[in-house]
C-alpha cells in the first residue's frame, strides 16, 4: 500500500506528542523533504504522492528525525516521544533526532540503488 507524504506526515504528528503548532503545519513540507533524501539516496523517482512500502520506513524515520531536530533547534522540549511501546521522556530527548536519522540511513542501507552504465567511446 502507498501513501502520500500527508498521510506520512499524519502517522509522525500521532506518533510524537506535544508537537508545537509552528512545527505540526510543516509535516507535510518535511516529509516531502525526506522523499527527497531517499530520491537521492537511491537514485530512484519517488512520487510524493505515492511512496511505495519498501522506501516508508526509511521516510517516515527522516520525518521524525526532522520533527525531533527543529524542536531542538527551536529550544521546544517536548515531554514524551512515544513510538509504539517505546517512550522517551524529557530529558533523554535530546540526541533522539539523529537516532532516527541514523536509523533512516541503516534502512536506506539496505534498499537497492539505482545503478547508471555509461559506455564511453576513444
Amino acid at each position: 500500500m502507498t501513501l502520500t507524504t500527508i498521510e506520512i506526515g499524519n502517522i509522525v504528528y500521532s506518533l510524537i506528542t506535544g508537537i508545537p503548532v509552528g512545527i505540526s503545519g510543516l509535516m507535510t513540507t518535511l516529509a516531502n523533504m525526506a522523499v527527497y533524501q531517499v530520491e537521492n539516496y537511491t537514485g530512484e523517482d519517488i512520487s510524493i504522492s505515492a511512496v511505495a512500502e519498501m522506501y516508508q520506513p526509511a521516510t517516515i524515520n527522516l520525518t521524525i528525525a526532522q520533527v525531533l531536530g527543529q524542536m531542538e533547534a527551536q529550544g521546544i522540549g517536548t515531554k514524551e516521544v512515544r513510538i509504539g511501546e517505546i517512550s522517551r521522556t524529557k530529558g533523554m530527548v535530546e540526541g533522539t533526532s539523529q537516532n532516527y536519522k541514523q536509523l533512516a540511513y541503516n534502512q536506506l542501507a539496505d534498499l537497492p540503488k539505482k545503478v547508471n552504465y555509461y559506455q564511453t567511446y576513444t
